[in-house]
């Protein structure tokens, strides 16, 4: 069975302040913490580089979620018990809002899901876009990485000597089976497995040869 070649034509891993006055409808995202203004702008950043502004899947991977707005959250649960008020920290302390937020910024309508597999869940929803790209179930995707590391979180951590495995940043990816002329790298394979000492992933590309 013949499959499609997949290529990576944006691969943003940093937004500039001034992305975020290019990008942003401020009164759009008023509501919208550091974690989804972040994210916002770099899957605005890559679709507008790749000129595929409206992919036919988003994929995020997030081994915390919108960890901010969980401990917003609990925190008012547990200072004004459970008739507390907080309805915007409460949908938006889902792990999976960060690519139902992108979807709905942009209209877009295509397959929409989230992958939380702590240090490898950017390469599981890289995965899941590769083969669907690879098999001709898509022809395009958006697929990120977001999280956020916040000081409580870091304190926590400190205090119990335990090991997040993460990162504080946000990174999106635009692929397609198709080369517009924009193409960075084909994506040749993706592979997660798990072993006595954890979560391992590895990620192949290849140059685009002339």
């Amino acid at each position: 069975m013949m499959q499609n070649k997949v290529y990576i034509l944006a691969d943003i891993r940093e937004v500039s302040a001034e992305d975020y006055g290019l990008y942003l409808d401020p009164r759009r995202t008023r509501r919208y913490g550091p974690l989804f203004k972040r994210a916002l702008v770099t899957a605005l950043k890559a679709m507008k580089e790749s000129d595929i502004e409206q992919p036919d899947a988003i994929i995020n991977g997030t081994a915390l979620g919108c960890v901010a707005d969980s401990e917003a959250l609990l925190r008012g649960l547990a200072e004004e018990g459970e008739s507390v008020s907080m309805p915007t920290h409460f949908m938006q302390s889902t792990h999976n809002t960060v690519a139902a937020l992108i979807a709905l910024y942009t209209h877009n309508h295509g397959y929409n899901c989230t992958y939380s597999q702590g240090n490898v869940s950017f390469e599981c929803a890289l995965m899941d876009a590769f083969l669907q790209l690879k098999m001709g179930h898509i022809r395009t995707s958006y697929v990120s990485y977001n999280d956020v590391i916040t000081a409580e979180l870091q304190h926590n951590m400190a205090e119990t000597g335990a090991q997040l495995g993460v990162s504080d940043e946000s990174r999106g990816l635009i692929l397609s089976v198709e080369n517009n002329g924009r193409a960075l790298q084909e994506l040749v394979d993706v592979r997660v497995w798990h072993d006595s000492k954890g979560d391992h992933a590895e990620i192949k590309t290849v140059p685009i040869c002339d």
